[in-house]
C-alpha cells in the first residue's frame, strides 16, 4: 500500500464527512449559500482559499449578496486579503444580476440533464470569473464533481512531485487542463481513491487540514 492510500485510509471518514456536506448544500443550501459558494470560487484565483472564504462568509452575514454596493464589496474582499478585490467584486455583481435571488432554480436548468462535461463547460461561459478550474471547484462543492478535477497550483505541485506531471505549465489552456485532468483521474484510479477525494488529501498534504 502507497504512502498516499494509507493517509487517505486515515483521514477516509473525514473526508466521506465533507463530501457529504458538499452534497448536501445542493439538496438543503438556500439560494444565499449556493451564491456564496459561487462567489467564493470566484475569488479564489491567486487566493489563498481561506481568505477567499472569509470574505464570502462576511458577505453572506452582511446581506451584502444582495444589497451590497460596489465599494462595500469591494471593501470586505480586500480586507479579507483577497487579490485583485475590485476585479472580483465586478463578477460578483455581474454574477449578482444574473443568478441572485433564484440561484438554485436557475443553476438547476445549467446542471441538470447534461453530462458534467457540458455542464462545466456552459458554468464557464455563463459565470463571470470562471474558468475550468473555478467552474469544476463550484461543482465539487455543490456535490457534482465526482468526475473532475480542480487543477490548481497547489494541486498541480502535488500531482509534479508523484509524477503525474512533469512541470507546471505556464499556461493552462483548455486542451492542457482537459489532458492534466484525465492523467489525475487515472492517477486516483491507480491509487484506489475517488478523484473528488484525492483533491482533499493532497490539500491535507499540504496544509494538515481539509477545507473546501
Amino acid at each position: 500500500m502507497s504512502t498516499l492510500q494509507n493517509l487517505y485510509q486515515r483521514i477516509q471518514c473525514d473526508i466521506n464527512v465533507r463530501l457529504l456536506d458538499f452534497h448536501t448544500l445542493w439538496s438543503c443550501g438556500s439560494d444565499a449559500e449556493i451564491f456564496q459558494e459561487m462567489c467564493f470560487c470566484a475569488c479564489t484565483p491567486q487566493t489563498d482559499a481561506k481568505h477567499a472564504w472569509d470574505a464570502v462568509t462576511q458577505l453572506h452575514d452582511l446581506d451584502y449578496f444582495e444589497t451590497g454596493s460596489f465599494e462595500e464589496i469591494a471593501f470586505v474582499l480586500r480586507e479579507a486579503g483577497v487579490r485583485f478585490h475590485k476585479n472580483k467584486t465586478k463578477y460578483i455583481l455581474t454574477n449578482r444580476d444574473t443568478f441572485f435571488p433564484n440561484t438554485k432554480a436557475i443553476l438547476s436548468e445549467l446542471v441538470l440533464g447534461n453530462d458534467i462535461s457540458m455542464t462545466r463547460d456552459t458554468l464557464v461561459h455563463q459565470v463571470a470569473g470562471w474558468g475550468l478550474k473555478e467552474a469544476s471547484h463550484f461543482l465539487r462543492n455543490t456535490g457534482w464533481g465526482g468526475e473532475v478535477c480542480i487543477l490548481d497550483r497547489h494541486i498541480m505541485k502535488q500531482l509534479c512531485e508523484y509524477g503525474v506531471l512533469a512541470a507546471i505549465p505556464a499556461t493552462l489552456s483548455k486542451p492542457v487542463y482537459l489532458k492534466i485532468e484525465q492523467d489525475m483521474k487515472q492517477f486516483a484510479l491507480d491509487e484506489h481513491i475517488p478523484v473528488d477525494a484525492l483533491d482533499l488529501v493532497f490539500w491535507y498534504q499540504e496544509k494538515g487540514e481539509i477545507f473546501r
